[in-house]
């Protein structure tokens, strides 16, 4: 039996437990108005398995036959029992939060066993007091509601209890119409609805909005250029490269601060979490430009520290805990002491290489750290879950060794969010999995049971089939966005010599093979499709063979760049299968997405088929 997270103590017994059509879910008088809800998601789970309609009941005497819900405010937060014996099933939680997780584990037995319960003992709870996603939802793909109610779905069925949503530009507020007016940004009532749906599942939505750096959409209109550290040409294209890489706030202009104070303000009160996330992660420009004079008087760290501290201490006086990236504060972690107390460093590390310098350093001036690992995600067609279990393992641990408050588990869209979020899943699931429980299990092991947990499939072996697929890359779209921005003119600081001197050592190794490894995804596609009659799961594996083919396309256009031999590629055939592909994508995106700025994605997949018609 499979179980994610593990459970810190589990006993299996002799014996079942046999839920028959009479018995009832029974909630003792001590349950809390939510755990109806927790009742439901239980009967639904087991009509599922069994086709077997259980009733909810709530009794002051002895409960009927089935399943109890009770509390125990003994055992502490966040901890439950489940106990199945020949006589029944039993969950009690220490606190409502508890109750919860010791559904979620009981739902998973029963994808698993079904109606018939192995008897079993069960007393777990979690190893970090924080377990979250940090997810991207500015940069081109700005999610549906039904899609951030099945993500928070999803969330707590793992027992994490933190979501923090990414915002740059995507948000409805007053008087930014030029930012928002070609977007589909979300709404005061849309993070009201979802703040709400989020407090019963015990997962904590927190805001999180740029206040320093990545202000690209805002920094370009005409209202709000001036504020931009460093000047950018009237003319300039919009560029993916350049979102990444500029468009830091002026800190020396007087008009900077208020502005981000308003946003804040604006935000903060949408929120029932007593966290703000202010990011302030990669201010690339800072002491580049309008603000070089101070920063040759005082040096650019130093007024990134005053800058930070001026956030941070807004963020108390609303009566908020603040939170920060802490990669330019690593620089001198002695500054921690400028910051409030109470505030959180965002300690990320996105490479999977051991490494634990950063963890020790914040450790060692008495810093609060999250430790952030990355999905790897970003600038794939697929995640790369063979890197993402590695650097989500490698926080995880340094989590556990020097007292981090939590694991936060990032989500990025880079250069487009190309990827689809299905396949963002596996490696949520590993975050959750190890900062809940300390001792983590391999890939191997944790790839077998997300495939049977999550995508409910028997045999175990998707996620070995998709890890498969996924590692298939001769070049990825980050490769391509670059190149086809540098032959358009959208990067003037770099061209195509220094792109292939930056990528081909990348590169070379992988094109000669490049016929070979598309062989290899058409095996995991079929491989897949074997699968899926056995899966439950089934109708989540469409993103991975959409966009495994969009991985094909860049391999082989690539090879024709190139002009490698080994893979016959022809130009006309190829750009027709591109336009082809893009329409089956378009598709794919809007079941997750909003419009947002999809029509950048095109315009990439588009000028590559022109390219291509256009080489002849």
């Amino acid at each position: 039996m499979k179980l994610i997270p593990q459970p810190q103590s589990m006993t299996m017994q002799e014996g079942f437990y046999p839920l028959t059509y009479t018995d009832r879910i029974t909630l003792r008088p001590c349950c809390p108005p939510n755990a109806y809800d927790y009742a439901k998601l239980l009967a639904q789970e087991l009509e599922a398995v069994s086709g077997m309609s259980l009733m909810i009941d709530r009794r002051m005497v002895e409960p009927h036959k089935g399943i109890v819900l009770t509390m125990d405010a003994s055992l502490g937060e966040e901890h439950y029992t489940l106990t199945v014996t020949a006589q029944g099933i039993t969950i009690t939680g220490g606190d409502e939060a508890g109750l919860l997780y010791g559904v979620q584990t009981l739902r998973q037995i029963l994808r698993q066993e079904g109606p018939v319960v192995p008897c079993l003992t069960i007393s777990d709870s979690p190893a970090l007091k924080a377990r979250g996603l940090f997810y991207d939802a500015t940069r081109c793909r700005i999610p549906t509601m039904d899609f951030m109610k099945e993500l928070a779905d999803r969330c707590a069925f793992y027992k994490m209890n933190q979501l923090h949503l990414y915002i740059e530009h995507t948000f409805l507020y007053d008087g930014f119409s030029e930012v928002w007016r070609d977007d589909t940004p979300f709404t005061a009532q849309d993070i009201l609805e979802l703040d709400q749906y989020c407090q019963k599942l015990h997962v904590e939505l927190v805001p999180a909005v740029v206040t320093l750096g990545h202000l690209y959409k805002v920094l370009r209109t005409k209202t709000y250029h001036h504020l931009s550290e460093v000047e950018e040409a009237k003319d300039a294209k919009f560029s993916f490269f350049g979102r990444m890489h500029h468009h830091t706030l002026d800190t020396t202009n007087d008009a900077s601060l208020p502005l981000v104070y308003r946003m804040i303000d604006e935000f903060v009160s949408l929120f029932s979490s007593n966290r703000f996330n202010i990011n302030g992660d990669e201010p690339f420009d800072l002491g580049r430009g309008r603000g070089s004079k101070l920063a040759g008087e005082v040096g650019a760290h130093k007024m990134y520290v005053d800058w930070i501290a001026k956030i941070c201490q807004h963020v108390v006086e609303l009566g908020k805990q603040p939170m920060f990236w802490g990669d330019i504060i690593l620089a001198e972690p002695e500054n921690m002491k400028f910051l409030p107390e109470n505030v959180i460093c965002m300690n990320w590390d996105y490479d999977p290489a051991d490494r634990e310098d950063h963890a020790k350093k914040l450790h060692d001036v008495g810093a609060r750290q999250y430790l952030c690992p990355g999905i790897h995600g970003w600038k794939q067609t697929i995640n790369l879950f063979d890197s993402a279990y590695r650097n989500v393992r490698k926080m995880a641990v340094l989590a556990h060794k020097y007292n981090g408050e939590g694991l936060l588990v990032t989500e990025w869209g880079d250069f487009g969010h190309l990827q689809d979020p299905e396949s963002s899943m596996p490696g949520i699931i590993y975050a959750a999995a190890m900062s809940w429980n300390q001792n983590i299990p391999s890939i191997e092991e944790l790839n077998e049971a997300i495939s049977v947990v999550e995508y409910g499939d028997p045999s175990g072996k998707i996620m070995s089939v998709l890890l498969e697929m996924s590692k298939q890359v001769v070049a990825n779209w980050g490769y391509t966005v670059e190149f086809a921005e540098i032959t358009q003119g959208r990067i003037p600081d770099k061209t195509i010599t220094r792109f292939w001197e930056d990528y081909r050592p990348f590169m070379e190794p992988v094109l000669p093979r490049a016929k070979e490894i598309n062989e290899t995804i058409d095996r995991c596609q079929e491989e897949v499709c074997r699968l899926m009659p056995y899966m439950t799961g089934r109708q989540r594996m469409l993103p991975y063979l959409i966009m495994s083919n969009c991985q094909k396309l860049l391999n082989q256009f690539f090879v024709y760049v190139t002009g490698t031999k080994g893979m016959e590629v022809d130009p006309l055939a190829l750009a027709a299968e591109l336009e082809t592909w893009y329409r089956d994508y378009a598709t794919l995106w809007r079941r997750s997405s909003r419009e947002g700025e999809l029509f950048r994605n095109s315009e990439v997949i588009f000028w590559m088929a022109d390219y291509l018609r256009s080489s002849l």
